[in-house]
């Protein structure tokens, strides 16, 4: 095993994606990111394992997507290439950077799952985008055009041989992630989202998918915060029989649950990310040999989202959190 903790991986392609200034997803989300890593990177050092990512070929997305939609997905970034202009798929935004920012993005939760597997690293962090909770085979959604967590558990399960993977969500929709892989056979998921009655009509499906064991699809009130996160993901984790331990850990990292995004209604504070990264990593260690992967979802508040990622990534390496102040 190496004696990184924590790998850090993403590309440079990824902040390319270009929405416009004037989305929540612009480009300054991932830099400004990246600029709270470094800044608190004398802490982080040591345990850091800086990788980037391999961009996803076709033959990856094609585990999930349609071919149909993935030539969509191109094609389109081809024309706004050369039209010099931001289009759209399925209402998200495809600039000529988009494609590459894609691959880019579901190439790293591969990139990382092997890192781990390969014991380069106990766990990993992958600081993607566009991010993928919302993406269905045949449709982009949510702002994502390729759903990244769900990528990496087929290729775990397919490619590498796994017996079971933990897929868990946190966010504010109920993800499509758990209609394309909830019932696969091997994989346990786990949603912890805002309560879609919060949300204008239509409200995304409730109850849970088939596959998905209810007690692992919660919904939270608006309001929420990091404690009634961290207790929902506790009492889930705890309907987890022995029998489903597994080879490894997925996490789809919704940042959106932090309090004033626009996208949302929770209220999770960005020091609270830390407790509840600890616990997932904690219960990892113990039933799935430390292994753990987490890919970057959504996040648009602009005031701490830095913050809260640092938090994440210091309770991955298995640091002291970042205390008040810094």
């Amino acid at each position: 095993m190496s004696e990184k903790t924590t790998a850090f991986v993403s590309h440079h392609d990824c902040p390319r994606h270009d929405t416009g200034w004037g989305h929540v997803d612009h480009q300054g989300r991932l830099p400004a990111i990246v600029r709270a890593v470094y800044k608190d990177m004398l802490t982080l050092f040591d345990p850091l394992l800086e990788v980037e990512a391999v961009p996803a070929t076709e033959d990856d997305l094609r585990l999930v997507h349609t071919a149909e939609h993935v030539q969509r997905v191109r094609e389109t970034a081809e024309r706004a290439l050369a039209e010099g202009a931001i289009l759209e798929v399925d209402g998200v935004p495809v600039s000529g950077a988009t494609w590459e920012a894609a691959l880019a993005a579901a190439g790293a939760g591969i990139t990382a799952a092997d890192a781990v597997l390969r014991g380069d690293a106990r766990n990993a962090f992958c600081l993607v985008r566009p991010h993928g909770r919302g993406a269905r085979p045949d449709a982009a959604g949510e702002l994502g055009f390729f759903n990244n967590v769900a990528i990496t558990t087929r290729h775990l399960r397919q490619r590498e041989g796994l017996e079971r993977v933990l897929v868990v969500d946190l966010g504010i929709r109920p993800p499509a992630t758990a209609e394309i892989v909830g019932a696969e056979e091997g994989v346990t998921f786990l949603s912890i989202h805002q309560h879609p009655g919060s949300f204008p009509t239509p409200e995304p499906t409730e109850p849970p998918p088939a596959g998905v064991v209810p007690e692992r699809w919660i919904a939270l009130a608006p309001g929420s915060g990091g404690a009634e996160v961290e207790a929902a993901l506790r009492n889930a984790l705890a309907t987890i029989p022995a029998a489903e331990s597994p080879d490894i850990v997925l996490l789809g990292l919704g940042l959106h649950v932090l309090a004033g995004d626009p996208l949302g209604q929770l209220a999770v504070q960005p020091d609270e990310v830390y407790a509840i990264t600890a616990l997932l990593r904690a219960w990892a260690d113990e039933h799935a040999a430390g292994r753990l992967v987490s890919i970057l979802e959504g996040g648009y508040v602009r005031e701490g989202l830095g913050r809260a990622s640092v938090q994440h990534l210091r309770a991955l390496a298995g640091l002291p959190r970042l205390p008040a102040g810094e």
